[in-house]
């Protein structure tokens, strides 16, 4: 009763602030793409979209055009189109506002999931609630969970698919009950439909559980037999997607990128993913830097979960180190590893348990856990700057920069081809932002965040931009500087649409009443676990 009150106030909690922080911007770029399948399945009834955008959208066997990505990711949309429809037949002039809300809301509620699905996993690793809450925490307000958590992206969905399958996997072995065999089936099927590389995953996880239940022959037999019984149908609907749009159940969409794309040397990539200035996991999710050194006594005292974790972990992340364009861009941070956050964050739960059960008697204790915290402020304060601005801005203001400063590169060669002055994810364009530190995003939108609430203009912004440590050429960055605005959703009624004030104060009070419930029942229920934990001792 007490974890099942926690888990509701720590979603309620989550969802609330992320409703709260949310974002301003309609879906752009990948996901404007994933966004028109759900638009275009409320409105006209079918899967093929309107923007043809190569490679992420592309023309398919019947002429029509059709995006590349995953089903469930422009599923989860359909409420919020739906939403979004109703709202503007009764108040016409809320629909800018309408459409920013309604297409980040189903980011919002499965990073809430996420978090409730890591919770669970660290009580079922034996991990007070204490703990685990503080976990959680870092969790959603200290790594890139929290940006991608108000991001239309399909990150999210991996994520929260992907802690899933962990989290079933994690209990079969002790639970080899038909209801959770069901249940492991039905996220690992979600996760192919999420993206199809995570067949790797879910392979991995069906040789774990192979290994696992080895002696058991009778558990083994009934666990692959109902996991199939929702595994087999979603995986038929990931194949019954490619042939509708490719013409055939074993063409992905995805043959145009990985044939250019899969040539990187992996540890370039893994040192790029890991600790480059403008992509490195450490520097945009904080708390994975104490998690690294809690990673041997997991393994030590946590075999099974840390084989299954590696096990499925690992493939996906070895494929992203191989491509060229394993920084994902255009967007914020390590995108591709988003699905590891929670996993990653295990480790540091079960040393957070041991630290909290004697921080009261040992001075080295509360040093540790005060580092943690600082690693988690730190961690927050990123996602702070990660959120104040989409990061399509500071991106094209670095590339604007870079070629007024550096020059403009040459892209005959590049892996994909020119659109006209750029090519997404070329190593020609994209290289400044990943390597080099004066256009980390990072520092750049803690710059712009000086500047574009103040209303400077370019030249007063570009006089102590990053870069300007580095050269003392004055940079042209007008254009782009000049698009630049403060990411916050509430910025639409306040300043876009001035003529829906009262829908606006009616959402801020929702969602702060949202948030205000959630933190009464997460706290009860807290409460309630310490009194019993000190009860024992």
């Amino acid at each position: 009763m007490r974890d099942r009150t926690i888990r509701i106030g720590l979603f309620l909690t989550i969802v609330g602030l992320y409703l709260l922080a949310g974002s301003r911007e309609r879906p752009w770029g990948d996901a404007e793409i994933v966004y028109e399948v759900a638009e275009e399945l409320v409105s006209n009834g079918r899967l093929a979209v309107r923007t043809e955008w190569p490679p992420m959208s592309h023309r398919g066997a019947d002429g029509r055009i059709y995006s590349i990505y995953g089903l469930l990711p422009s599923l989860i949309h359909v409420p919020g189109v739906l939403v979004r429809n109703a709202s503007v037949s009764l108040w016409p002039d809320t629909r800018t506002l309408a459409t920013a809300l309604t297409s980040h809301l189903a980011a919002a509620i499965l990073g809430g999931l996420t978090c409730v699905l890591f919770f669970g996993i660290c009580r079922r690793q034996g991990i007070s609630e204490r703990a685990a809450t503080l976990a959680t925490l870092l969790l959603a307000l200290g790594t890139g969970l929290f940006v991608y958590a108000r991001s239309p992206f399909a990150e999210i969905v991996q994520t929260a698919c992907f802690t899933g399958v962990c989290a079933e996997l994690l209990r079969i072995g002790d639970e080899s009950t038909p209801a959770r065999a069901r249940a492991l089936g039905a996220w690992a099927g979600a996760l192919v439909n999420a993206k199809l590389i995570f067949v790797l995953s879910v392979a991995a996880a069906a040789a774990y559980m192979l290994y696992s239940l080895r002696g058991n022959r009778d558990a083994l037999r009934r666990v692959v037999v109902h996991a199939s019984y929702t595994l087999a149908p979603l995986v038929m609907l990931a194949l019954a997607y490619n042939w509708v749009r490719w013409g055939s159940p074993f063409v992905t969409g995805y043959e145009v990128v990985v044939d250019r794309n899969l040539r990187e040397h992996a540890w370039a990539g893994f040192l790029g993913l890991l600790a480059s200035p403008g992509k490195g996991l450490l520097l945009y999710s904080p708390p994975i830097v104490a998690a690294a050194f809690t990673i041997p006594a997991f393994a030590r005292e946590r075999p099974r979960a840390a084989l299954a974790v590696v096990l499925c972990a690992v493939p996906p992340l070895f494929y992203y180190t191989r491509f060229l364009s394993w920084s994902g861009d255009y967007c914020w941070g390590p995108r591709y590893l988003t699905y590891l956050l929670p996993v990653a964050l295990l480790p540091l739960a079960l040393t957070l348990d041991r630290l909290l059960a004697i921080a009261r008697r040992e001075w080295g204790a509360r040093l540790k856990l005060a580092g943690i915290l600082t690693l988690g402020a730190c961690g927050l304060a990123v996602q702070i700057l990660g959120s104040a601005f989409y990061w399509d801005h500071f991106i094209r203001i670095s590339m604007q920069a870079k070629n007024a400063w550096l020059g403009s590169p040459n892209r005959q060669g590049a892996a994909t081809p020119d659109q006209g002055g750029h090519c997404d994810w070329c190593f020609e364009d994209m290289y400044a932002q990943t390597w080099l530190p004066p256009f980390s995003p990072i520092e750049g939108h803690l710059w712009l965040l000086r500047h574009v609430p103040a209303g400077h203009d370019a030249k007063t912004a570009e006089a102590d931009a990053p870069w300007r440590r580095y050269t003392t050429l004055r940079l042209d960055i007008e254009d782009t500087f000049a698009r630049a605005r403060v990411d916050w959703w509430a910025l639409v009624w306040i300043r876009d649409a001035p003529t829906t004030p009262v829908f606006g104060w009616a959402l801020l009070v929702g969602f702060m009443s949202v948030t205000g419930s959630g933190a009464v029942l997460w706290v009860r229920g807290l409460r309630a676990a310490v009194e019993v934990e000190s009860l024992r001792q």
